[in-house]
């Protein structure tokens, strides 16, 4: 995903198997299998598997707000989205982009 931050929610990540890179604020942290990390609401943050195969990685919101609905609406768009609706997608569901993917 993009850099980005959520204004209401706390993002966290346990990684479950393979290797992550995430970058929270301006610190970048490696997960592997077992690992997890918590990104605080308002903080800038991105995440990217660093490997090759398979790899599966768990987030969890708090609260749940309108996360539901983003990924809802995420799934109904064919390919990589446009960076303006992408944008606008973010900002309806309480987040904003603050820059690029990390690869």
């Amino acid at each position: 995903p993009p850099r980005h931050l959520h204004h209401e929610q706390e993002e966290w990540f346990y990684a479950i198997e393979g290797e992550y890179l995430l970058e929270i604020d301006d610190e970048r942290f490696n997960l592997g299998p077992g690992d997890s990390i918590l990104a605080p609401r308002k903080a800038p943050h991105a995440w990217a598997f660093k490997g090759k195969g398979y790899a599966r990685l768990l987030i969890a919101f708090q609260p749940a707000g309108l996360m539901e609905s983003f990924f809802k609406e995420l799934a109904k768009i064919k390919g990589v989205p446009e960076k303006a609706v992408l944008k606008e997608l973010f900002h309806v569901h309480g987040m904003e982009i603050t820059g690029p993917p990390l690869f």
